[in-house]
């Protein structure tokens, strides 16, 4: 069985919803023998005076290293109010607020690093919004303007690609397409990283996510792979096609992510990856031991050899 020497897990979306119980988790997920880092969502808003903010630096301090901060919940939250927010506007004044977000997100992350003493997070993934009226120029010059402030803060900057506008829709996200962003990140040399189920809304072919890592290994501009699902039907998870984090389809039948996608997804990168993560939900009433077991199976398909 390949090991990785780094598996971020997106905690948040398979974590218990009282306090005690997300402590409990965060102590099972350090002491799994397979995680690594995690993948905080972050709204923008923290500072380091933030009692969660504070509480979550001690959850993770000692105990997890080189793991990803997403600003998607935030994007997601500005776009509801503000269609022309993001770092791939047109707009002038939303490209402005997008850079200005991602800002603050670089700032508050390098703070949560000097809280916790070590290199807890290594990297920040933002993306292509807005949707639908995105432009590469206007990616392309805002990476330009970013990549040196992460640069500052000791922090990579990472593009994660989310569903198209021009997918099979609708879509959720509908951000720029691969090609495109590919296109963006070439003069900063900016990597991307696949989200299985994104890149599966997307396009609604389990074989998409594979075919787009070696698109970026070919490109150079590969980043990591998050394996996530996504299926044609309504789930206690969420509707049909949406971008619902479906746990394995051993757990959840209807989710298109088997264990023989995943390690196909994870073969594509031919060890060029720079993390591999899992972001899945789990049942609401599920104890702590079956959501780290839901975590692993996808791990066990992840480190499970394929011929590609």
């Amino acid at each position: 069985m390949t090991r990785f020497s780094e598996c971020i897990v997106g905690a948040y979306a398979a974590m218990p919803t009282t306090q005690a119980e997300s402590e409990k988790f965060y102590t099972a997920l350090s002491q799994s023998g397979f995680v690594t880092g995690i993948e905080v969502p972050w709204l923008g808003t923290a500072s380091a005076d933030d009692p969660d903010w504070r509480r979550l630096a001690g959850q993770l301090s000692g105990r997890f290293r080189g793991g990803v901060v997403t600003a998607i919940p935030g994007t997601m939250k500005t776009l509801a109010h503000n269609p022309d927010f993001g770092i791939g506007s047109t707009d002038s004044a939303g490209r402005a607020a997008g850079i200005a977000f991602i800002t603050q997100v670089l700032r508050n992350t390098a703070q949560l690093n000097d809280v916790t003493g070590e290199e807890t997070i290594s990297r920040v993934a933002v993306h292509s919004a807005p949707s639908r009226t995105a432009r590469v120029d206007a990616l392309r010059e805002s990476l330009a303007e970013l990549v040196p402030v992460a640069d500052s803060y000791g922090i990579a900057l990472i593009i994660e690609h989310c569903d198209a506008y021009d997918g099979v829709g609708p879509g959720e996200k509908e951000f720029l397409t691969l090609d495109e962003e590919i296109t963006a990140c070439a003069d900063t040399n900016t990597p991307i990283t696949i989200n299985w189920g994104r890149s599966v809304v997307e396009s609604h072919d389990v074989d998409k996510p594979a075919k787009q890592v070696k698109q970026l290994k070919e490109a150079g501009l590969l980043g990591g792979i998050m394996c996530s699902g996504a299926g044609p039907a309504a789930t206690q998870y969420g509707p049909a096609w949406a971008d619902a984090h479906l746990p394995l389809s051993t757990d959840e039948p209807s989710s298109w992510m088997t264990p023989d996608k995943v390690a196909e997804f994870c073969a594509a990168t031919a060890g060029a990856a720079v993390y591999h993560g899992i972001k899945i939900q789990v049942p609401k009433d599920a104890d702590i031991e079956t959501r780290i077991g839901m975590l692993r199976s996808v791990y066990s398909a992840m480190t499970n050899p394929v011929e590609t």
